[in-house]
């Protein structure tokens, strides 16, 4: 099953940390074989804003990247996230990344929904996948952690610090320039390196276990097998890898599994509990590329790490299945809740209603057009009314010197619209942006530095103001 070719890692700066309304400002993107060695220029690449977006202060004070400065260095977004998309459309392409499954693969997947590209195309057919690292990172330390230094804590959880420029720090891994996409995919493919060097068995099983069949096949719902989890819901100071015992699939969401922890006392009971975490209930999605193994991993270096031995974990696990059958039926205390919160603008609707095959296809014969004839081309009849909308928000951003006289003039009032009262509540208007940024601009805490971050913001925002309010 693994058709693996090259490995394209990847790292992105954005404006915001909400993955399907905030914009991104920098990727960075470096192709390796796969013994990861580099083999393309890497590549940088920043994007545009169009006027009907904000970028949160906070976000920008981390990467100092402003508005201003993308503007002048970047792409339109639809060309920024069309080059990234066919670096990712190579056949045999592996997209990995440090947590990118949890944010950066969802940042690329609203971009390319927002430009009307098909949002996971890129993840499946001609061989391609995807990975994440930051998981096989703590099961190396909870697992395999030997030639590998994990010493550094983090202030912030009081346990080990899983943060790159820690793990680089300590393992002599030289990275210059936290928060900059480029220097943190190096960062990432070095740390890669070193677990692949000292730890290759462990490295090997983790990136063929990046499909969810093989997933699947470790976590065996229907035999209730005995599995370990690794997982940042884990922290502790023994650790962030727990023993499951495997319940349940979801026959209406089919990568989702249930299982029991181990660890945590058995309730007498599931009813009562608002949520089921609160009963020791976990939920693995077998799509987001889990790090989960067999309980014959564990070794008894690892038992001593972690606090538990097998012996234990089976004792407890037989147990459930002799005296608390209950655990098993658990299928009519679980909801069908979204695993995202439900937005209502067709911008943010990418999970709402999946692309057709016929809308695909006039979407692809639209992208081929030029710019000036993607709107002038009559009637598409999509099956899916919200593309006609999004047809022209993309156009309207990407390429405003098409639109005619009372089409821009449309588009400056979407933009009005947008900054006195956004759709989404994880966007703050411009008055509100405007406010922060002078106040912050006025405090004395707020370094010269960032000063000069929410000097640029504010300007920016006041630039928008005259030019879209006025």
């Amino acid at each position: 099953m693994n058709y693996a070719k090259s490995i394209l890692w990847y790292d992105l700066e954005t404006f915001g940390l909400n993955a399907r309304v905030d914009r991104i400002a920098q990727a960075a993107l470096i192709r390796t074989d796969l013994d990861l060695n580099i083999i393309e220029e890497p590549v940088i690449l920043y994007s545009k804003l169009s006027d009907d977006y904000l970028p949160n202060p906070e976000s920008v004070t981390v990467t100092g990247i402003t508005p201003q400065y993308v503007n002048e260095h970047g792409l339109r977004e639809y060309e920024f996230i069309k080059k990234i998309n066919e670096m990712f459309l190579v056949p045999g392409t592996v997209v990995a990344g440090f947590n990118n499954v949890n944010f950066d693969d969802e940042c690329i997947r609203s971009t390319l929904y927002r430009n009307l590209f098909d949002p996971f195309e890129r993840e499946y057919k001609e061989g391609r996948s995807r990975w994440d690292i930051m998981n096989l990172v703590r099961a190396t330390k909870d697992l395999r952690p030997d030639g590998i230094n994990f010493n550094i804590i983090n202030p912030e959880t009081g346990y080990t610090s899983f943060k790159l420029t820690d793990l680089t720090k300590e393992n002599n891994i030289e990275q210059v320039g936290a928060h900059d996409a480029l220097v943190d995919v190096r960062a990432t493919i070095e740390v890669a390196k070193l677990i692949k060097t000292k730890q290759p068995k462990l490295y090997n099983y983790a990136f063929t276990h990046r499909f969810k069949n093989e997933v699947w096949n470790v976590l065996k719902p229907m035999s209730h097998n005995i599995i370990l989890h690794t997982s940042a819901a884990y922290v502790s100071e023994r650790g962030n890898t727990h023993p499951l015992l495997t319940l349940m699939s979801n026959k209406d969401r089919g990568n989702e599994v249930y299982c029991f922890d181990l660890t945590k006392e058995i309730p007498e009971s599931l009813e009562g509990f608002e949520d089921l975490r609160d009963a020791g209930i976990v939920k693995i999605l077998a799509n987001k590329c889990p790090f989960v193994a067999e309980l014959k991993v564990l070794d008894k270096k690892s038992e001593e790490r972690l606090g538990f031995t097998k012996e234990e974990v089976i004792a407890k696990a037989e147990d459930i299945r002799k005296n608390h059958r209950y655990l098993f039926d658990i299928g009519k205390y679980i909801g069908q809740k979204k695993d995202y919160e439900a937005e209502s603008d067709c911008d943010y609707t990418i999970y709402d209603r999946f692309m057709s095959d016929a809308d695909k296809e006039k979407l692809s014969r639209i992208r081929k057009l030029k710019p000036e004839e993607m709107l002038k081309s009559g009637e598409y009849n999509f099956e899916d009314e919200k593309y006609h909308k999004m047809l022209w928000r993309m156009v309207a951003r990407n390429y405003p010197e098409t639109l005619s006289e009372k089409e821009r003039m449309q588009f400056k009032n979407f933009c009005a619209s947008r900054l006195i009262n956004p759709p989404s509540k994880y966007s703050r208007p411009l008055e509100l942006y405007l406010i922060e940024c002078k106040e912050k601009l006025d405090s004395i805490e707020v370094s010269a530095k960032d000063k000069l971050i929410y000097k640029a913001l504010y300007d920016y925002g006041k630039d928008l103001e005259k030019r879209i309010l006025s």
